[in-house]
C-alpha cells in the first residue's frame, strides 16, 4: 500500500508539472529519483551494527501560477533497514512529511520573494523504541544520508528573501520561521512532544573574477525555541550556524570545476529536565569538489568529498571520505543523471574503540526539461 502511496504522489506532482509544461505557463521543474545508500562497519561488536542501509525515492516539483506565483512540492518515500551485530533486524518505510510552498516572487533591480511553509504530516513520526533507534543512526551528522527523519508532526512557516546585484557581485538574505506541530514520537507511551520553533537567518554572496570564474559565501544561522514535551520546557538546543565557500572556474575552454569547503558548527544543547539529556557541541567540516566533462553523449562529472565530525566529548566522532561519478543524459527533452559513489572511513565509538566504515551509494535522478 506504501509503495502504491508513494507512485501515485510521484505519478501526482510530475503529472501535473507535465500539463503545466505543455499548456505553457513557464519554466517548469519536476524531479523524481531512487537512493539506494548501504553502509556496513568493521567493528560491529562495539557499534552494534553490522550494516545501515536506506532506501530513497525523492519527488519535487515547482510549477508556476501566472507570472508572479509559483507553487513547490517537496516529498519522499524511504525505507531504511538496520541489521544489528546479533543478526536481527529492524525496518522503516513510508513517506516523509510533504513540504508545500506557495510563494509570490517581484521583479526589478531587487529580486523579493515571500513564501507560505505547510508541513503536512505525511511521515512516520510516532514510532517504536526500535525504529526511533533506526531513524536516529540515519540523523547522524557522519553518514550524508538524503533525509535526516521519517516525519516531525508537521507544521507552518513563512520566508521571504531578497536578492540584487551589483555589477559583477550578488547578494542575498533570507529569514524563515517555522512553527512545529506536536506529536507523540513513541507509540504505546502516550506524551506529546513539541519541537521548538526554528529561525533561520542566511546571506550570501558571490563575485565574478574575470569571466570564466566566481567565488561564492553562504553564511547561515539557525535558532531553535525549547522543546516541550505535555506543556513542559524539556530541552533548548544550541545555535547552529554553517559557512560555506566556493570557487567555480573553468580549467579548459570545454570543462568547468567546483571547488568548496566549509563549517557547520552546533553549540551545546542544554537538558531543562533530567528527562534530557544535555548534547555537547558538534562541529562537520566539510570539502570537496567536482569537473564537468562534455561528451558526445552528455556530460561527465566524476567528484570527490571529504567529511571530518568532532563532538566536545568524542563519542560518535569520525571521518568520511567519498569519491564517485555522474553522468547527464539527454533524453527526449529531459535530462537523466545516473551516478555512484564509494565512501570509507571511520568513527569513534567510545574512548579507544574505533570502526571503520565502507559505504556505497547509487542513485538515478530524472529532470523533466533538464535538457532544455
Amino acid at each position: 500500500m506504501k509503495t502504491v502511496l508513494v507512485g501515485l504522489v510521484a505519478m501526482l506532482v510530475l503529472g501535473v508539472a507535465e500539463a503545466a509544461a505543455q499548456v505553457g505557463v513557464g519554466p517548469v521543474d519536476a524531479r523524481a529519483g531512487l537512493v539506494v545508500d548501504h553502509y556496513s562497519f568493521g567493528d560491529e561488536e562495539a557499534t552494534g551494527i553490522r550494516s545501515l542501509s536506506l532506501f530513497t525515492l525523492p519527488v519535487s516539483a515547482s510549477v508556476p501560477v501566472g507570472e508572479r506565483m509559483a507553487v513547490e512540492l517537496r516529498t519522499a518515500f524511504a525505507r531504511g533497514s538496520l541489521e544489528r551485530a546479533d543478526g536481527e533486524s529492524v525496518d522503516l518505510s513510508g513517506l516523509t512529511d510533504t513540504e508545500v510552498r506557495v510563494g509570490f516572487r517581484s521583479s526589478g533591480d531587487v529580486a523579493l520573494q515571500l513564501q507560505g511553509i505547510a508541513m503536512l504530516p505525511t511521515g512516520s513520526a510516532s514510532q517504536t523504541r526500535d525504529e526511533a533507534q533506526l531513524a536516529g543512526a540515519v540523523a547522524a551528522d557522519l553518514l550524508p544520508f538524503r533525509i535526516s527523519n521519517w516525519g516531525s508532526g508537521g507544521g507552518a512557516g513563512v520566508h521571504a528573501s531578497a536578492a540584487r546585484s551589483f555589477g559583477d557581485t550578488g547578494a542575498g538574505l533570507s529569514v524563515s520561521y517555522v512553527v512545529g506541530r506536536e506529536f507523540e514520537p513513541l507509540e504505546g507511551e502516550p506524551f506529546g512532544y513539541q519541537p521548538g520553533d526554528q529561525l533561520r537567518i542566511r546571506g550570501a554572496v558571490d563575485h565574478n573574477v574575470g569571466s570564466d570564474a566566481k567565488v561564492a559565501l553562504t553564511v547561515t544561522l539557525e535558532r531553535y525555541s525549547d522543546d516541550a514535551v505535555d506543556g513542559t520546557n524539556l530541552y533548548r538546543s544550541g545555535n547552529r550556524i554553517q559557512a560555506l565557500a566556493s570557487y567555480a572556474f573553468a580549467p579548459t575552454p570545454r570543462t568547468s570545476a567546483l571547488a568548496y569547503g566549509g563549517v557547520f558548527h552546533r553549540s551545546e544543547g542544554t537538558a531543562l529536565l533530567e528527562a534530557a539529556p544535555s548534547v555537547p557541541s558538534q562541529a562537520l567540516l566539510l570539502a570537496g569538489g567536482g569537473v564537468r566533462v562534455p561528451m558526445g553523449w552528455g556530460v561527465l562529472v566524476p567528484s570527490g568529498d571529504v567529511r571530518l565530525f568532532r563532538t566536545d566529548d568524542g563519542v560518535g566522532q569520525g571521518w568520511l571520505t567519498g569519491v564517485g561519478v555522474a553522468t547527464e543524459i539527454p533524453a527526449a527533452g529531459h535530462l537523466l543523471v545516473p551516478s555512484v559513489r564509494a565512501r570509507f572511513g571511520t568513527v569513534l565509538v567510545r574512548d579507544d574503540v574505533e570502526s571503520g566504515i565502507t559505504g556505497l551509494e547509487l542513485s538515478l535522478t530524472a529532470r523533466m526539461g533538464g535538457a532544455r
